[in-house]
């Protein structure tokens, strides 16, 4: 089975509407605001009870917060999938489109279900219909492991324009290996340094692929100075890939 036809499967196999879904959470919600900074102060307990407060009360982004705290688990709470499905299940009928991402992810990881690549495709397809700026991402991830690489560079794409910034390097990759599009380095170097703008742990990645272009002299001209910087900056973020290159560079 291609993965086109996969993903139609999945899709025509799902009960819940096509319909225009809204993503992410409330930029104004008092009650959201205060969920957000109990998670980033390590107050999971609490900020469950204000998501579950927020998702009672209607708001976009309550419910799908539960299911990703579920999924994911962490200070005191242990993942449960059951609940993940749940939550999921509540937000995409409400019209989330993060909701639809989550049920895609439990069905693609076989998180407390079996694993159904055609089910998964089908909640991330309605995803990527509904605007959600990760879900093209995993719809990539399937097609690469249909052996699509083709069609994983177009789905990469489409989440990379939307700002996601694994798809960037994830598209980036593409265009350095020459996967599924025509190689091109110059496209790779640009891919790379958007998706490392953020300067984070999760854009370090995109450092460590610039770094591996001037390492390697791939389309440009070697340059250890450059690459060693790149590969500090990442390391100092925490990222594993460039601690191993610094190792292997003597530095």
């Amino acid at each position: 089975m291609t993965f086109r036809t996969l993903l139609m499967a999945g899709a025509l196999a799902l009960a819940l509407p096509a319909v225009a879904l809204a993503q992410g959470m409330s930029d104004t919600d008092p009650t959201l605001a205060a969920a957000k900074a109990a998670t980033d102060a390590g107050d999971l307990a609490g900020a469950i009870v204000l998501y579950e407060q927020a998702a009672a009360q209607g708001v976009t982004g309550g419910a799908s917060e539960l299911a990703r705290i579920y999924l994911e688990g962490g200070a005191g709470v242990v993942p449960d999938y059951a609940l993940a499905l749940e939550w999921a299940t509540t937000a995409a009928e409400a019209g989330d489109s993060r909701g639809l991402l989550y049920l895609g992810k439990i069905w693609m990881e076989g998180l407390g279900v079996e694993v159904d690549p055609a089910k998964a495709a089908g909640y991330f397809a309605q995803a990527n219909d509904a605007g959600d700026r990760k879900a093209a991402r995993y719809l990539g991830l399937i097609a690469t492991g249909q052996g699509d690489p083709a069609a994983a560079a177009e789905w990469y794409a489409i989440a990379a324009e939307r700002g996601d910034i694994t798809s960037q390097f994830y598209l980036g990759q593409a265009y350095e290996r020459g996967a599924g599009v025509a190689q091109d380095y110059g496209q790779a170097m640009a891919w790379y340094a958007k998706s490392a703008e953020r300067g984070d742990l999760i854009a370090s990645d995109g450092m460590v692929g610039m770094a591996g272009l001037y390492e390697n002299g791939l389309g440009v001209d070697i340059d250890l100075d450059k690459a060693t910087a790149l590969y500090e900056q990442a390391a100092a973020l925490g990222n594993t890939t460039a601690q191993a290159a610094l190792i292997r560079l003597g530095g």
